[in-house]
């Protein structure tokens, strides 16, 4: 009978009704399979002309695998359409595949195009949390709004009035006027995400009270921003039940419903509920993927939606991504207030990975505050004036700083360059030019591309050049020409009376002064003044029968690279005092100190500078790939100096050649060293802190990450050893430290390798009066280069992060590494690699650093990634590796300004940068890194630069002793790795002695080789 009744009933049900109820049940369906089906992907765009919209292709190019909780990195066509909006196509995408084929193929549709889609004058706020990720958000905002946006560090201003202060200039304004006046100055505020937490006031500065007197501005909260609107709005920021998450993704599910609770009085019309209405999730599907950073979540109790409550969650995720069944509740990922225009996300919509979900997010936001500006014009709200949008894309404080001196500039100096072609040469070797030439200099440096191969080699890359990882040309030279000089910067790492910078100059007497200016002020004033960032060069051709000489402009095709003479040294890791200053006072702040408590100078080496360079006015380029020489030449605009420039080349041409005949005994020798006696007599290094601080020293690290103050700690030691070699009568002291340099490029050939000399006339002199110091570095990490781009009148800057390293197999004695064997097990290291889920993650958390990095001082939309996540190998080791562009307008910017806004490298310190450094100061109990995780390389007086990391290099010191017979030396090899919540502190500890284990054999393989020659 009931059943009668009911299907009686159902009849009676309209076709249409039916319809519907079919519909939504299968749309639910889809929903449960797709939150519990093992893979989320994250979508990349191929950016076509709209006419060619239709024929789009989606490229998955991340796939997370829930039940290992990894993500494998792979490329992927696939023929289905997004479920996406579509997105302006002014979205700078760049989330790129790990393969090549791929990177190459998404590059030309990784740009933001800033001219359209813009909003009309919305004047955005940008509160900087010290956070390492801000300028991501600040690049994305910018391709949103037609006027420059402000951003403001959150503790730049003592208070909020301070703060209201600076932006009004009228005088007798009362306290109860902040809502009214931000509100003339600004449409819409975004909260960056930050270390810290927000029951902490230190940690937050003006930013819970400018929550409080916003109610009428729309607020956008990212990560801690986000806990922040939670902390005001009464409710408890605790440890996230499932733990830090940091680099890892997650599928974020939303309410549809995203309207704002309005009172019935207010509720006059449908206008003001749309005004009050931030549709923060329009146009994105369901299960979209995020990157999270955070450790801490607001914490909504069972009664979420209680009308008691003042803001409201509307997104979630169901704990650690791969771990639902252990933290099945739901984690907050977004929230509202349910009366003001305020919102907040817990991931981090500015990530590479988040990707165009992400830029939506933050456009949807930008245009519900246009929306709401607009709505507020028409009710009569009083607007400030308006402030017409800069002509360069660039955050105005930063333009400030080269802009003037950029306008006076005047040239003074000439290059000159001559060519030394392959053929004529006889293929002399850079390591035997630079014996020759310059071992025997006590200042001499040698930017070496040890990994460069030949013409003859058959490595090619797609340019059919057959020269891997970036490692075509290398540089040489010392400071011994009339305009050369060496300037040695001692910072507040060392005793106050002997800070400051020494210039000892070559024009006439050797002369030395100490001038009272920071190493990075001085190369900006001195390369503007000196007439740098001119690309004009004079090639330079010799008459053998005439004996005269002819010049020409040279053209595009004539010079290969960039280098056009210039400065060439180091900048050590605590010049980090000096660039984190530079960025306070940037971003608003004033009066920044650095304590003298930050340096313990009682464990710094005397002889090492904070940093030094040399003005190079006569150096050697040698091209890998063609056998070709370079000798550039800068000289003053008189007829004496070219003359004698002349003289110069003609000489060290003759040398050249002379070398290029001689039999190749250097190389041999350099190479056939006895490694049993090395292993034999092996020098032993004593770590600064033992194995058990080491550990203490990760679970301190990941103590911080528990409390949200660091996403990842670069834990670094010191391995040291002293060395006592009998003196060679052949050699002086200073000569020394190139024999093991040679050993080392033997032993671990790399791309950014180098050796450099640092030393007075007299060796003895170990005073410490000035620099006493070699640099034996074989790094294989970018980072940063400044490249000139003739087709757009801009440069091109480049960083390549690493993070992500394993061990090589090197294979068995007399097993050859070509063999079918060692590629095997070779190729299932590197998929272990690539599939870890920790290196991954570290890889990601960099790769958004230096974005954010970048993009202080890059073009608006230029910052994008082309290589993500690439494993390459080298002589002992396979590493994952990123790539990062952007692009940098000459005119307002330099390459000293893309310093001061990187250093020092985030694979060297973590994130966020600022507080993890305060972090790591403690842990590594104050004692100086030296030019370790610092940086070495060029820049030119064109303008253009390659930079280094310096990683798997010793740095060696003299130590003074009473035996004429012996010689005594400091060695100091620095390594360490990045610690994540993921990190084990024995694999920790084994990677550290991992990376340093090449260099620690080729200490001991020169000092073996050292006390056999003496016998």
């Amino acid at each position: 009978m009931m059943l009668c009744l009911m299907m009686d009933r159902i009849a009676r049900i309209p076709t249409r009704t039916v319809l519907l109820l079919l519909c939504s049940l299968c749309i639910i369906s889809l929903q449960i399979l797709r939150s519990h089906d093992s893979y989320y992907a994250v979508e990349a765009w191929t950016s076509l002309p709209p006419q060619h919209r239709h024929k789009q292709q989606l490229y998955t190019t991340h796939l997370f695998d829930r039940t290992r909780a990894h993500r494998q990195l792979y490329y992927q066509p696939n023929s289905q359409q997004s479920a996406l909006e579509e997105i302006p196509e002014q979205r700078h995408h760049d989330i790129q595949s790990t393969t090549s084929a791929a990177a190459s193929e998404l590059e030309s549709s990784s740009q933001i195009n800033p001219s359209n889609h813009k909003l009309d004058n919305l004047r955005i706020l940008l509160i900087d949390n010290h956070d390492s990720y801000t300028y991501n958000l600040y690049q994305y905002l910018s391709t949103m709004t037609t006027h420059p946006v402000k951003v403001v560090m959150n503790d730049a201003f003592s208070t909020l009035d301070d703060f209201v202060d600076s932006l009004d200039e009228s005088e007798g304004r009362s306290s109860g006027d902040k809502s009214n006046l931000l509100q003339q100055h600004f449409d819409c505020i975004v909260l960056s995400p930050g270390p810290g937490q927000p029951s902490h006031a230190s940690d937050m500065g003006i930013v819970l009270d400018t929550i409080r007197y916003s109610s009428e501005i729309p607020i956008l909260g990212v990560c801690l921003g986000h806990q922040a609107l939670g902390y005001v709005y009464g409710k408890e920021v605790t440890l996230a039940p499932c733990g830090p998450v940091h680099g890892l993704m997650s599928s974020v599910y939303y309410s549809s419903n995203q309207q704002n609770e309005t009172d019935d009085d207010d509720a006059d019309d449908d206008d003001e509920r749309e005004q009050l209405s931030c549709e923060l999730f329009r146009g994105i599907q369901q299960n979209f993927n995020v990157v999270r950073y955070h450790s801490l979540v607001v914490n909504f109790p069972d009664n979420a939606f209680s009308e008691d409550s003042e803001i409201e969650p509307i997104a979630w995720c169901k704990g650690l991504v791969g771990n639902e069944e252990e933290y099945p509740s739901d984690i907050c990922m977004a929230l509202r207030h349910k009366q003001y225009p305020h919102v907040g996300v817990q991931f981090h919509p500015e990530s590479i990975g988040t990707g165009e979900a992400g830029y939506q997010i933050i456009r949807n936001f930008c245009d519900f505050a246009y929306q709401y500006k607009m709505n507020n014009k028409k009710e009569g709200v009083i607007e400030g004036e308006s402030i017409e949008a800069a002509e360069s894309s660039l955050p105005i404080t930063v333009q400030l700083k080269t802009n003037d001196l950029i306008a006076s500039k005047t040239s003074h100096h000439q290059i000159y360059i001559h060519k030394l072609e392959g053929q004529s040469s006889s293929s002399s070797h850079p390591e035997e030019v630079f014996q020759e030439l310059f071992s025997s200099r006590e200042n001499s440096f040698w930017l070496d591309s040890s990994t460069g191969k030949t013409q003859l080699g058959n490595d090619e890359d797609n340019e059919g050049c057959p020269i891997i990882s970036n490692s075509r040309f290398s540089i040489m030279g010392s400071n011994d020409g009339p305009l050369s000089r060496k300037i040695e910067y001692f910072g507040i790492e060392h005793p106050k009376e002997k800070r400051g910078l020494r210039v000892t100059s070559n024009s006439g007497n050797t002369e030395t002064s100490t001038i009272d200016t920071d190493i990075l002020s001085y190369l900006r004033q001195t390369l503007i003044e000196d007439g740098g960032f001119s690309d004009h060069v004079h090639m330079v051709s010799f008459n053998e029968t005439e004996g005269d000489q002819t010049f020409h402009a040279a053209t595009d095709n004539e010079l290969p690279f960039d280098y056009r003479g210039g400065y060439v040294g180091f900048l050590g890791y605590e010049l980090r005092h000096i660039t984190q200053c530079s960025l306070f006072e940037l971003e608003g702040g004033h009066g920044c100190t650095i304590s003298d408590s930050d340096a313990s100078r009682e464990r710094t080496n005397p002889n090492v500078p904070t940093a030094a360079f040399f003005f190079a006015d006569r150096s050697l380029l040698f091209d890998h790939h063609t056998g070709d020489w370079y000798l550039v030449g800068v000289a003053n605009k008189d007829e004496y100096h070219i003359d004698d420039m002349l003289g110069w080349m003609k000489g060290t041409q003759a040398q050249i050649e002379a070398i290029g005949k001689l039999p190749s005994s250097t190389i041999s020798s350099s190479s056939a060293l006895n490694s049993k006696n090395a292993n034999k007599n092996a020098v032993e290094f004593v770590p600064n802190r033992p194995k058990d601080q080491y550990q203490m020293d990760i679970a301190r690290s990941h103590e911080e990450i528990r409390n949200g103050e660091s996403y990842e700690l670069c834990v670094t030691n010191q391995l040291e050893a002293e060395i006592t070699l009998p003196k060679r009568s052949d050699k002086k002291l200073h000569e020394s430290p190139f024999d093991l340099y040679k050993i080392l490029r033997t032993n671990n050939p790399a791309p950014f390798s180098a050796f450099m000399n640092f030393y007075n006339k007299d060796d003895d002199d170990s005073s410490g009066a000035s620099a006493s110091l070699s640099i034996c570095c074989s790094s294989p990490e970018r980072f940063l280069s400044v490249k000139q781009d003739p087709q757009h009148e801009h440069f091109v800057v480049e960083s390549k992060p690493i993070k992500g390293t394993i061990a090589r197999y090197i294979g068995d004695e007399g097993e050859s590494e070509s063999s079918d064997m060692v590629k095997t097990i070779n190729d299932r290291i590197m998929q272990e690699l690539r599939d870890s889920t920790k290196d991954q993650a570290e890889n990601l958390m960099i790769v958004d650093l230096l974005r954010n990095d970048l993009g202080r001082v890059c073009e608006v939309g230029s910052v994008h990634v082309p290589y993500l996540m690439n494993i390459e190998s080298y002589a002992t080791v396979h590493q994952m590796v990123s790539t990062v562009r952007g692009n940098l307008d000459g005119n307002t910017s330099n390459a000293i300004d893309v310093i001061e806004a990187c250093f020092p490298g985030g694979s060297m310190t973590g994130a966020p940068k600022q507080r993890t450094m305060e972090i790591l100061n403690e842990i590594e109990e104050g004692v100086s890194r030296g030019p370790y995780s610092g940086c070495l390389g060029y820049i030119s007086s064109n303008g253009c630069m390659d930079m280094n990391i310096i990683i798997r290099s010793a740095i060696l010191t003299p130590i003074p002793n009473t035996d004429d017979s012996m010689e005594c030396w400091k060695a100091s090899i620095g390594c360490g790795g990045a610690i994540t919540a993921l990190s084990d502190s024995n694999d920790e500890y084994d990677e550290m002695l991992l990376k340093s284990r090449i260099v620690r054999h080729s200490i001991s393989q020169w000092a073996a080789a050292q006390h056999h020659s003496s016998t």
